[in-house]
């Protein structure tokens, strides 16, 4: 993958501009991710993004799943798992029993947590004014508009049922058959 935003100009041109969009935007994200590991340590906070994903989002959504925590930022589920319980055992995060499940827990924030979440988020703010430093003011609501525009367009279309990308590869647009399930049983405790 290109280092530098000059190394880039040979995917340019692979085909159409709007081909490489998800491509640069998932770069911009591993950039940042790297960014941000880099700034964590300099700063001596033993902390991966998935940490500092796990904290901020928990401040967000206190009580939240371990899973919803997992899809809301982005890794996966045993990379979540572990980040919590590393902070759990850290005294930053605490499970309690989740009031809607008896399968899962929920998960807060604790003293500690806010502490370091308040220092990463220093190092956070840090990182982002960098990446944002070459935009003008303008430039970064117009860049913001058009994400969030981007994302409310593929949240709209899966909520569809996807039947637009069906019938650009020719597949029938008819829905299909649902699969009758079996009832899942309560698990014996």
């Amino acid at each position: 993958m290109p280092k530098k935003p000059e190394d880039y100009g040979a995917w340019l041109k692979l085909d159409k501009p709007g081909h490489i969009v998800g491509f640069l935007m998932k770069s911009l994200q591993h950039a940042l991710r790297q960014s941000m590991d880099e700034a964590l340590r300099k700063r001596g906070l033993e902390l991966s993004f998935a940490h500092f994903a796990a904290l901020f989002g928990l401040h967000c959504e206190p009580g939240i799943t371990g899973a919803k925590l997992a899809r809301r930022t982005m890794v996966s589920a045993q990379t979540m798992n572990s980040a919590l319980h590393r902070l759990e055992v850290d005294g930053r995060v605490e499970r309690r029993p989740h009031p809607d499940s008896r399968r899962a827990d929920s998960w807060h924030l604790t003293a500690d947590g806010r502490d370091l979440l308040d220092q990463a988020r220093a190092v956070g703010n840090a990182v982002f004014e960098r990446m944002l430093a070459p935009l003008e003011t303008k430039e970064i609501a117009l860049l913001e508009s058009c994400l969030r525009r981007c994302i409310g367009a593929l949240e709209s279309n899966a909520h569809r049922g996807n039947a637009a990308d069906d019938r650009d590869h020719g597949a029938s647009a008819t829905p299909r058959r649902a699969i009758k399930r079996a009832p899942r049983q309560p698990e014996a405790r």
